[in-house]
């Protein structure tokens, strides 16, 4: 009976030492997934780029003005900061800037994003609608465009 359980004592300890051994490495398919992990989470992802519209947008009143909107976002359906150029074409007005943070406003089916220019210099919030063809149309507080014309929408110039 000693020699049996001395045999399986020693087993055990084999058993358990050679499993000890093993414990630092982990199974190949653990190394796979830690590897696609580093590379979800390459920093390069997630590096801020700046998308740059360019067009004519009507404004209060009748108003038409040319607009420059630069939004700087890791994508456009991720919040951001944005800095706008506007120059007002028929009224006289001196060029305005301003800048703040460009909030993304996805509709239920997913189908309509809005992006919103909430001003830090506390000017009335701008919202824009994005096109198919990836422009922008200015909407009133209604989630409609202001204007039918088609000239009137920023288009996407560059991203870099």
């Amino acid at each position: 009976m000693k020699k049996i359980l001395l045999f399986t004592a020693t087993a055990t300890t084999l058993l358990f030492s050679s499993c000890n051994s093993c414990g630092n490495k982990a199974p190949q398919g653990v190394i796979i997934e830690s590897d696609s992990i580093y590379m979800v989470n390459d920093s390069t992802i997630a590096d801020k780029q700046t998308f740059i519209f360019e067009g004519q947008s009507p404004m209060n009143g009748n108003s038409i003005a040319d607009v420059m909107l630069a939004i700087s976002t890791i994508n456009l359906n991720s919040d951001g900061t944005y800095t706008i150029t506007t120059d007002y074409v028929d009224e006289g007005v001196a060029t305005q800037n301003d800048q703040g943070e460009a909030v993304i406003i996805t509709g239920n089916d997913s189908t309509m994003t809005v992006i919103e220019l909430v001003s830090a210099n506390k000017n009335p919030t701008v919202s824009f609608m994005m096109m198919q063809d990836s422009s922008l149309v200015k909407v009133g507080n209604n989630g409609k465009p202001v204007s039918n014309d088609p000239a009137h929408k920023l288009n996407l110039k560059k991203n870099n």
